[in-house]
């Protein structure tokens, strides 16, 4: 299953991450969703406070910690009526194999949803929307880049099943 994939690839060098579930007090968990979050993730759901400043600042505490202080917050507002969130964290650190050159890349907006995009340093390339990026200790970043406007994220995560995403994966070897 994708979760015993996931847990595998957790214990990589280099490789951190975390997970973590808010939830209304209201809501009824089932019990296999309970002993799977925490069995693949380490999750014990929390009940939210219904007091929306405690509870951002409480999920807020728990990004800076999982994340080792590198996102200090991650939400500014909750939702209206929050039922369950469900939040990761995901940290890797790894030496390129191959380091990349500065003057190889070109200023390009990043999108960022909610915000004014930002120029940063970006690697292009016409020919590869899918690129695999060999890291030290036998790992490897692999990139899927859509094409077209911001919505195009969405429709590559939707049409991403099992098998097509080990034909990209093939494809970028």
């Amino acid at each position: 299953c994708v979760h015993g994939a996931l847990q595998q690839l957790a214990s990589a060098p280099g490789l951190f991450s975390a997970a973590q579930i808010f939830h209304h007090p209201g809501l009824r968990l089932r019990p296999r969703f309970l002993n799977e979050s925490w069995h693949f993730y380490g999750a014990r759901p929390r009940p939210l406070s219904g007091n929306e400043s405690l509870d951002l600042d409480r999920i807020n505490e728990w990004v800076r910690e999982a994340s080792r202080g590198l996102l200090p917050s991650l939400l500014p507002a909750l939702p209206p009526q929050p039922h369950l969130l469900l939040l990761s964290a995901v940290h890797l650190q790894a030496a390129w194999r191959t380091p990349l050159e500065a003057k190889r890349t070109v200023l390009l907006p990043f999108l960022r949803p909610g915000r004014a995009p930002r120029l940063v340093p970006t690697m292009t390339s016409k020919k590869y929307p899918v690129g695999r990026l060999e890291l030290s200790g036998g790992l490897s970043l692999v990139v899927l880049v859509p094409r077209g406007p911001p919505g195009a994220l969405g429709t590559l995560e939707r049409a991403l099943d099992p098998p097509t995403f080990l034909g990209l994966l093939r494809r970028a070897a």
